[in-house]
This record gives structure tokens, sequence and C-alpha cells, in this order.
């Protein structure tokens, strides 16, 4: 964050961490009190457990959520929220957009072949899928 215009350090999401009051996105796992900002691709209900290791606004609204998935293997995923954050849609593939960091150190748009949620079905980027994380393979068809 040092490197970056920060305006509000949200801290971590989930709740076993004790800043989950301060976080953006909560993540109270499955819980009523989770945050209901964001959504998939097609409107359904979000995973959070991808987006609450980690969280910070810039002073232009864009949101950054990181998470550092634990075991094997392990992934670090990078999500910004690029229209700011708490302006609609808030949806997963629309304005909220998913980074995969490699073990080679390359960060690749999600969706690209080799990340998590890549599919030559479409399934992460669909408006009829309901995998939980639709939308997230939605960044690679963005940027091309």
């Amino acid at each position: 964050m040092k490197y970056l215009n920060v305006m509000v350090d949200c801290g971590n999401g989930y709740n076993g961490y004790s800043e989950i009051e301060k976080a953006c996105i909560k993540n109270y796992g499955d819980s009523e009190l989770n945050s209901k900002i964001y959504t998939t691709y097609n409107g359904n209900e979000i995973d959070l457990s991808k987006f609450d290791d980690g969280q910070f606004v810039l002073t232009d609204g864009t949101l950054v959520l990181f998470e550092n998935t634990i075991g094997y293997p392990e992934r670090v995923y990078i999500s910004v929220d690029v229209n700011g954050y708490g302006k609609k849609p808030n949806k997963l593939g629309k304005d909220l957009f998913m980074f995969q960091l490699m073990k080679d150190g390359k960060l690749l748009p999600m969706g690209a072949i080799d990340t998590d949620y890549y599919s030559d079905k479409d399934e992460y980027c669909s408006n009829t899928s309901t995998l939980g994380l639709n939308g997230a393979g939605c960044t690679i068809k963005y940027l091309n």
C-alpha cells in the first residue's frame, strides 16, 4: 500500500480477523451478516471467501481486494472494482475483475488459460451459470 494512493485501509474481511468491523467487504462465513454489496455476473450471491485477506480503497474510489489461499496449492488473487467502491453495478465480471498471481511471478487476468477460473465453456463468464464465482473468468474477455 505504501506505493499507492490509499484513502482507506479496510484491513481483512474475514470473521477470524480482529479487523472485520472496518472491512469494506465483510465475510462472516455462512451468515446473513455478510456484505451484500457484490454479486456474481448474473446477480446471484457471491462467495466472499476469495476477497477477504486484505482490502483497501484508493483515492479515486477504486477498491482492491486480496485473497491468499491457504493449503495446497497456494493461490494469490487480486480483485479490483474499477468504477469505485459502492458504485453499481457491483457485479463480478462487470465492474469487479479478478487477477491471479502465478507461481512464476506473472500476474494474469482471471479466465486466461492456466488460471483457476479458466473454462473453455465460459462457465465463469455466463448469464446462465450458477457457479459461485460466475464472472471471475470475464477479466480476460474484457481485456481482449
